[in-house]
């Protein structure tokens, strides 16, 4: 699988820089006050800086990388989540799209816990439905999955509201039944060239000895929170 990542994002590379005319790069930059990620924080409630890449080419294909600082508490030496990714997207027709994606999330100081994922989405006037497997989970032997369903749609004052419902599951949280709900609602608005966004979240963990357990603060605090970012795109 790891094998299998890497040359899927080289095969991207290679065909994009191969006809630079027809491909877009992108690149984005952020600033956030908690780094959540599935309702979990990643940053110990802490600020966290991020930025990436992207190259899209007009056939659909693209590769990335994108970057943030984390904490996961004491005994953990990882400062750094790095992530490679490389996919296609493809459009059914002008209301309809679908996506495909290979990640490989790298984390500094810890390459036992790098892992892949694939995602498969798809995209219908402002509703959008996904599915996540990362068979490697955190470099274990377990599979985790995840599926989730967004809608976003455009308010007055050029603010847009997203809602978002996701479920995670799987080997890696049968065994102690941690299977758990995320879900959030966010509003976002472009201000002098920044985009900014305001994010409501949480989860129904309730048990304290789940896989991840009930965390009111902290490393992989999973209460509700506010999360506010602002965001430049070049």
């Amino acid at each position: 699988m790891k094998k299998t990542v890497a040359k899927s994002a080289l095969v991207s590379a290679l065909l994009l820089t191969s006809s630079a005319s027809m491909a877009e790069i992108s690149a984005n930059i952020s600033l956030t006050n908690d780094y959540r990620y599935r309702g979990i924080s990643q940053s110990a409630e802490n600020t966290a800086v991020q930025g990436g890449f992207d190259y899209a080419h007009d056939s659909g294909l693209f590769v990335g990388t994108w970057a943030s600082n984390v904490d996961f508490g004491d005994g953990d030496n990882t400062n750094i989540e790095h992530d490679i990714y490389a996919g296609y997207w493809g459009e059914i027709n002008e209301d309809l799209s679908y996506d495909v994606t290979f990640y490989r999330y790298i984390y500094s100081g810890a390459s036992g816990q790098n892992y892949n994922e694939i995602s498969i989405g798809v995209d219908y006037m402002g509703a959008r439905l996904a599915y996540w497997n990362a068979p490697d989970y955190f470099g274990g032997d377990n599979t985790l999955e995840y599926i989730e369903a967004n809608y976003s749609l455009d308010l007055p004052e050029e603010i847009s509201l997203t809602l978002h419902a996701g479920y995670s599951f799987g080997d890696e949280l049968k065994d102690d039944d941690s299977e758990y709900i995320d879900y959030s609602i966010s509003l976002a608005k472009t201000v002098a060239e920044l985009d900014l966004s305001l994010t409501y979240m949480d989860t129904d963990i309730d048990d304290d000895d789940a896989y991840f357990g009930k965390v009111k603060s902290g490393a992989n605090a999973n209460q509700s929170a506010l999360v506010f970012s602002v965001s430049k795109s070049f």
